[in-house]
Parts: structure tokens; sequence; C-alpha cells
């Protein structure tokens, strides 16, 4: 029940991921948002079709994300 209202008061079309924490947020979502950083380094994510997979910092091939098996490659990419 909780999860549909979550997901359209503080994420809307984002991703967890996405989301960061803002000062109008609840203690609740706050909360929340100060252990995401520890949930995403130990969820593992079925890709599917890509849409809410992030490439380089989501652990989707191997036990760690793209950016800390190859932190060269992924600076790399950052720099435009």
């Amino acid at each position: 029940m909780w999860a549909p209202i979550l997901r359209n008061k503080y994420l809307q079309s984002k991703t967890l991921a996405q989301v960061t924490m803002r000062p109008t947020d609840s203690p609740f979502w706050k909360g929340l948002m100060r252990t995401k950083d520890l949930f995403l380094r130990r969820v593992k994510f079925l890709v599917g079709n890509g849409m809410s997979t992030r490439f380089w910092e989501d652990a989707w091939l191997g036990e760690t994300p793209l950016t800390i098996q190859y932190p060269t490659l992924y600076n790399i990419v950052q720099c435009k």
C-alpha cells in the first residue's frame, strides 16, 4: 500500500537512484534517502528493458558496478 504512495509523491517518473533528498521531504523519506547508497550497493538488478538500470553505477554485470570494475574507462566516459 505504501509503495504507490511513496512512488507518486517522491519518485514520480524517476528511479530511486535518480532522486535526492530535499529540505521539504518528510522525516521518513529522509531516513530512507540516508540508507539509499548502502541499499544500492547491496541490491541486484534485473536489466529487463534497461529503462531503470544505471549502466555504470548498478551491479548488473557481475558483483560490482562497472564504475568499480573499470574506473579508468568510467573517468574517460565522464569527460565530455
